[in-house]
């Protein structure tokens, strides 16, 4: 999945547990812009399977995550 939107102090660690309660992650990136070591606002989300994913997507989209209300979809 893609998580959207997201603001400058969102860590991959905040996203494991947020987004873990919806099943098992298998890969999570978080890229970083290395100019102002701050994450670019999107992170890619691979889980173990589909429905933990479409689970995920159907109560994080448009949810508010650290203030900011973050798109989340395939």
């Amino acid at each position: 999945i893609v998580v959207e939107k997201l603001t400058k102090n969102v860590n991959a660690e905040h996203l494991r547990e947020i987004f873990g309660a919806y099943g098992s992650i298998q890969e999570l990136d978080l890229p970083i812009n290395r100019q102002f070591m701050t994450n670019r606002g999107t992170a890619y989300i691979t889980f173990n399977s589909t429905g933990s994913a479409d689970t995920a997507i159907a109560n994080m989209h448009e949810a508010q995550l650290d203030g900011a209300v973050i798109s989340v979809s395939i």
